[in-house]
């Protein structure tokens, strides 16, 4: 009954005062007034003011902006969506934004796209851009078309130096103060950001010593390569495309390629692994690069013949085959057919189970192994003359086993 009485005294002094010799600035004042004290009253309030209300939507109380946006007032509505995605609600924005975008200017447009884009609301922004109201030049219609796997060609240049990575090989460069040079690659959107996160971190411990391991930018491959899309599978990508239709850099050693699916391995100095991957399977796979070998049960086919070798055929696994092992070394699980296997110790390490940190024995494994002068890895370049000899790729040329 109060809020009845209130709200009728309301109308009656919003009323009254339009009747008044008072100027109109003196007439919205009171109306704010009574707005702010009986929220009931906003609705007489805001027609007889619009754009005075419109301009100061956003000081409004959520209870107030909420009864505008309900009553279907077009821009108390839009401005409630973006308060509503501010607050981390984006299903409760989404009724509220989609009546009333359309009749919003290109900025507020902007601000939209740039939350929806926080909340990754794919369909929302392709719902935008088939209505045509998603602004073009805007890091959210780039960031949509990179969710999409659009070619390289398709990506704005000046948006790519922003975000980080890069859309062509041109004028990159190895580094000479490292030993091994990394071509890092993805084909989606998700794959830049982790790829860039797994550099940082390298670089804040990089193992096994300092100016081991130099990575480039991420360099963005979108449609013009095929990866598998098997999650139960390995990652794996077909490079044959890219070989012919590429000018690759010179002087680089490895590719870390970062599908969207598909389980970690290396093969011929190129790294899969997929952009969930964590940055311990990162480490372990970049060990593989330098010649480790796992500790769990290695594939059948591999065992066939890396299981019936002798001696030390990794820096972290000997084949006794009718040898006697390294003092301190203890049965490994790498070998189930052919020779007994033997790994440097007793306790579990991050080639058994990724998600343990670099032991210091492992460490010194690592750093033994590329300090030796007469070390070759098999390189990305190898496996590249493997499957198209024909190709010129980098003055480091060496043959290797490709298989890992």
């Amino acid at each position: 009954m109060k809020t009845l009485v209130n709200y009728l005294i309301s109308v009656a002094v919003v009323l009254s005062v339009g009747c008044l010799p008072s100027s109109v600035d003196q007439q919205r004042d009171v109306a704010f007034w009574h707005v702010k004290h009986t929220p009931d009253s906003i609705l007489i309030s805001y027609y007889r003011f619009i754009d005075d209300f419109n301009a100061q939507l956003n000081s409004l109380s959520d209870p107030t902006l909420s009864l505008l946006a309900l009553n279907a007032v077009t821009d108390a509505q839009f401005a409630w969506a973006l308060r509503l995605l501010n607050n981390d609600q984006p299903r409760a924005a989404l009724p509220f934004w989609r009546v009333s975008v359309a009749q919003q200017n290109e900025d507020k447009r902007r601000q939209l796209s740039a939350l929806l884009l926080r909340f990754e609301r794919w369909s929302d922004l392709e719902s935008l851009k088939e209505q045509q109201l998603l602004p073009v030049a805007s890091y959210a219609a780039e960031h949509l078309k990179l969710q999409h796997k659009v070619a390289p060609q398709r990506i704005e240049q000046e948006f790519a130096n922003d975000e980080g990575f890069l859309l062509a090989f041109s004028q990159l460069k190895a580094t000479p103060q490292c030993q091994f040079n990394v071509l890092l690659m993805t084909d989606h959107r998700q794959g830049i950001s982790q790829l860039t996160a797994f550099t940082h971190r390298y670089q804040q411990q990089p193992q096994p010593r300092a100016a081991s391991f130099c990575f480039s930018k991420p360099i963005y491959l979108g449609n013009t390569i095929d990866c598998q899309q098997q999650p139960d599978s390995a990652a794996q990508c077909d490079w044959r495309p890219l070989i012919a239709d590429k000018r690759w850099p010179t002087g680089f050693d490895f590719i870390v390629m970062m599908t969207a699916t598909g389980s970690g391995n290396v093969q011929g100095g190129i790294m899969h692994l997929n952009s969930a991957s964590h940055y311990g399977l990162f480490l372990h796979e970049l060990m593989h690069f330098n010649g480790f070998e796992d500790e769990y049960a290695l594939p059948t086919a591999k065992q066939a013949w890396l299981c019936h070798q002798r001696g030390l055929v990794a820096p972290n696994l000997f084949i006794a085959n009718g040898l006697t092992p390294p003092a301190g070394w203890v049965l490994s699980d790498s070998c189930e057919t052919g020779s007994k296997a033997y790994k440097p110790s007793a306790d579990w390490s991050i080639m058994q189970y990724q998600q343990l940190p670099l032991s210091a024995q492992y460490q010194q494994l690592w750093l033994r192994k590329i300090s030796d002068p007469h070390y070759q890895p098999v390189r990305f370049t190898d496996y590249f003359q493997q499957i198209a000899p024909a190709m010129d790729f980098t003055n480091k040329t060496v043959n290797k086993n490709i298989a890992e």
